[in-house]
């Protein structure tokens, strides 16, 4: 090997081994910056994150419905981060938790809820949060519904019986946009992003 070849050859091991120093580096900025998001979430958290994954491991459901949960606790775990604002939210009625966000057994059967339903102790249904209504109506599902966009949220209020509000309006945090029917079971969902997350993760409830 000539002084020329040899040259080029210590030249390029040197990049190889600058390049593989460069991903180790890179590798342990993501690991320590990793072990400071965990520190910062809480553990009920991270139990109910392992809680939701075996579920959903065990369930027989569709695969965009895992995707749905898991991104949705990974939102929830990005609100409750210190450095990102995630101000609890005033319930839309005053109540208690029915049925819950994800699987639920009923009858001997699971189904997957996209939301929450709570049943409440008013009839009266509140915005949670201001914004515009973009859609109204009714089917075999929601019953009556409301949808209320903000920002990059959308939020459905169902098994409305009376709207109060029209589409096209602007709403204010806390008004009253509707009531419930002799049930008092009012399900809401919140969407970010193409996936449903948990409203109970930053709704006040009672229960």
């Amino acid at each position: 090997m000539n002084k020329l070849t040899k040259r080029k050859f210590n030249f390029k091991r040197k990049e190889q081994l600058n390049k593989k120093l460069a991903l180790q580096v890179l590798f342990s900025i993501i690991l320590v910056g990793a072990v400071i998001v965990t520190k910062n979430l809480n553990s009920d958290l991270s139990d109910k994150f392992i809680n939701a994954a075996e579920e959903k491991m065990n369930a027989s459901i569709k695969i965009l419905e895992v995707r749905d949960t898991i991104a949705g606790v990974a939102i929830a775990a990005r609100n409750k981060l210190p450095f990102v604002s995630a101000k609890n939210q005033a319930a839309p009625v005053s109540g208690s938790l029915y049925r819950k966000h994800g699987i639920n057994n009923a009858n001997g059967e699971s189904f997957y809820n996209h939301g929450i339903d709570i049943k409440s102790e008013t009839q009266s249904v509140k915005s949670i949060t201001e914004g515009k209504v973009v859609s109204m109506g009714t089917n075999e599902n929601l019953s009556g519904y409301i949808v209320v966009q903000n920002e990059d949220r959308t939020f459905i209020y169902g098994k409305i019986s009376e709207a109060f509000v029209k589409e096209g309006d602007s709403l204010s945090k806390g008004e009253i946009i509707g009531a419930l029917d002799e049930n008092m079971i009012l399900h809401i969902e919140v969407w970010e992003d193409g996936v449903s997350i948990n409203p109970s993760e930053f709704l006040d409830l009672t229960d």
